[in-house]
C-alpha cells in the first residue's frame, strides 16, 4: 500500500475516533439533562422524594457507564486499527514501496 494512502487511512480513522467520542460525550450529557426533568418534577412529592434522588443517581451513573464503554471500546478498535496500518506500513516498506 501507497505511504500516501496509508497516511490518508490513518487521517481518516482518526477522525471517525474523534468524532464517536465527541458524539458520545454530547449524547450523553444530552441524555442526562432530559432524564433529569421527570425525575425533578416527582422529588417535589415529599413522600417519595428521596427514593425518586436514589433511583435517579442510579439511572444516571449506569448511562454514564454505558457511554464510558462506548468510549473505551472506540479507543480500543482505533488502537486496534492502528496497530493494523502500522503492520501494513512495516510490509510495505519492506517491499520498497517507501
Amino acid at each position: 500500500m501507497e505511504p500516501r494512502t496509508l497516511r490518508q487511512i490513518r487521517g481518516a480513522k482518526e477522525l471517525v475516533e474523534e468524532t464517536v467520542d465527541a458524539a458520545a460525550l454530547a449524547i450523553n450529557e444530552a441524555q442526562r439533562t432530559i432524564t433529569r426533568m421527570p425525575y425533578a418534577v416527582l422529588a417535589r412529592i415529599g413522600p417519595i422524594a428521596t427514593p425518586v434522588r436514589a433511583i435517579e443517581q442510579a439511572h444516571l451513573k449506569i448511562a454514564d457507564s454505558i457511554y464510558f464503554s462506548i468510549r473505551v471500546g472506540n479507543r480500543l478498535v482505533g488502537n486496534m486499527a492502528g496497530f493494523v496500518l502500522d503492520q501494513l506500513d512495516a510490509h510495505a516498506q519492506r517491499k520498497g514501496h517507501s
